[in-house]
């Protein structure tokens, strides 16, 4: 069996060349449509997540806390599968036939139906049928396998979009069709082999215990847990449409675009928690099933703990050469979305801490507490991100119209906020000291230590060359290199200073310390 260390760092691993090249992708296609139509791109794919969990209603979560604590018969993923199949359907018929086109107009703000179909089937793929995919290749701790198909699929879809560009061709619908023909293709695939591989195996889920997996019993279970997720999932939806809805109308495609550029740029500061969500779910829903509190508070406290510090590691890095991120990557026609990307890179600090959050949440079963939490938060959101977002001319006097940085800064703010509440719940019920506080310290720390960086990097090019042309994009790239090194060198000094910081014992970082040295050593000789 792989233990959670192996499969966390290969995960990691593949993630972090995942999100490379998937952000190398997007910003090739952010400057291939410009801002109007990326924008545009980004409010239909938006919408149809937002969509999704209207539908899904938390049944996801349930089917992977389920299939995580044991083995399940074939009828039960038959079962979960027939409702995925009730949903694309449901959906493709309510868009497709049942709203009449002016309220189609209305929502999509007069963007194509064929279009917003085509929307619709290429983030149901990707996020439902890939999803479940993901699922139960890490239910049986395959991180491996499904961690490299999903390397593949960003591959294959760098060489579609770079032909596309190379052919003159590339358009929101070539776009669309290409993730749909991507995620169809492997997760059609990787069922084939992962049906194999529990044929040959003697972990087969079709075990005599688990034939007993009756239908009432099921439902039941179903029901239960995903009755507040519901609830969630209503107000998830809408929200998330109301505020992207909020920035398409009043704001524009563009405002649009710039947002999600900055969106997609700061999630570079979530590989870490991407890599062991699902690790992290698995280890906490066996656990809980055995009645094993210490592991599961201990689990929690330290992959917190480590997973602030490098969210906060890179977002802190990256955030004062924000400008220069979004000229060199994107060009001049994105100038103006700098601001927001700067400010948005601190939003993935706290984003990990609450993924972190709510994976303990659905994984022991404690869905009302998350629900309450999560709907006062979504409550909140919709006013807030309204008055930041709609001019004062259309909303009475209290709007600022600040566009995407508006909603970036409701984004940023109330998900600190919330984040920290959901913390403080947990720290209560696991008897966990609540530390806040060292939270900011180690972002205001990591900050410091990156602007420093970068004003030395800066003066040392100025006095090896007076008269350099800082302005000019390979001179930037090369101080945010020097800048990188350094900063690195800091805060390694920093985590060896203070090891908590990363979630470790000082026995545990000299003993990582002592076989880093004997690896070197090994390579020296």
């Amino acid at each position: 069996m792989s233990s959670i260390r192996k499969r966390f760092f290969f995960s990691a691993g593949a993630n972090a060349g995942r999100a490379l090249i998937s952000l190398a992708v997007g910003m090739l296609v952010a400057r291939g449509l410009g801002p109007a139509d990326f924008g545009n791109l980004s409010y239909l794919l938006g919408s149809f997540w937002a969509i999704r969990a209207l539908l899904d209603l938390g049944s996801s979560s349930a089917f992977y806390t389920f299939i995580a604590q044991r083995g399940r018969s074939y009828h039960y993923y038959a079962a979960y599968f027939a409702w995925l199949a009730f949903q694309f359907l449901f959906s493709l018929a309510l868009v497709g036939l049942i709203l009449p086109a002016e309220l189609i107009s209305q929502f999509w703000l007069g963007l194509e139906r064929e279009l917003i179909l085509l929307a619709l089937l290429a983030t149901f793929l990707q996020s439902q049928v890939w999803l479940t995919v993901v699922q139960m290749h890490e239910s049986v701790r395959q991180t491996i396998r499904i961690q490299m198909a999903g390397v593949l699929i960003v591959l294959v879809h760098m060489v579609l979009v770079a032909a596309m560009l190379l052919g003159d061709w590339l358009s929101v619908r070539a776009v669309l069709w290409a993730i749909v023909g991507e995620y169809f293709v492997a997760a059609a695939w990787l069922s084939v082999t992962l049906r194999k591989s529990y044929a040959a195996s003697e972990t087969e889920p079709l075990a005599e215990e688990h034939k007993a997996d009756d239908f009432r019993t099921v439902l039941a279970a179903y029901v239960r847990y995903c009755r507040p997720m519901a609830v969630i999932a209503v107000f998830s939806f809408a929200c998330e449409f109301a505020v992207r809805w909020l920035l398409q109308r009043y704001g524009g495609a563009s405002q649009q675009g710039f947002y999600q550029v900055a969106a997609q740029l700061s999630a570079i500061s979530l590989l870490a928690s991407v890599s062991i969500l699902n690790i992290f779910w698995k280890e906490i829903a066996e656990a809980n099933e055995r009645g094993a509190r210490e592991r599961v508070a201990g689990l929690y406290r330290k992959t917190t703990q480590s997973l602030v510090f490098l969210a906060a590691l890179v977002s802190c890095f990256f955030a004062p050469w924000a400008e220069v991120l979004v000229d060199v990557l994107l060009g001049s026609a994105y100038h103006a979305a700098w601001p927001v990307l700067m400010l948005m890179l601190f939003y993935p600090i706290h984003q990990a801490v609450g993924q972190i959050n709510a994976t303990l949440f659905m994984a022991t079963g404690q869905n009302s507490v998350y629900m309450k939490i999560t709907v006062a938060g979504w409550l909140v959101s919709i006013p807030v991100s309204y008055a930041m977002i709609v001019p004062a001319t259309e909303s009475g006097g209290i709007g600022l119209g600040l566009g995407a940085m508006g909603l970036a800064w409701s984004t940023v703010g109330l998900n600190f906020l919330f984040v920290n509440v959901q913390s403080w719940v947990i720290s209560r019920y696991y008897g966990i000291a609540f530390e806040w506080l060292e939270q900011l310290g180690a972002i205001l720390v990591l900050l410091l230590i990156a602007y420093v960086c970068k004003f030395l990097a800066l003066e040392l090019q100025a006095l090896i060359q007076p008269s350099f042309d800082f302005s000019g994009r390979l001179p930037m790239i090369i101080g945010m290199l020097l800048t990188g090194v350094a900063y690195l060198a800091a805060s390694f000094a920093l985590v060896i200073r203070l090891p908590k910081l990363m979630g470790m014992q000082r026995e545990e970082l000299n003993g990582y310390l002592a076989k880093l040295a004997g690896v070197l050593r090994r390579g020296r000789v």
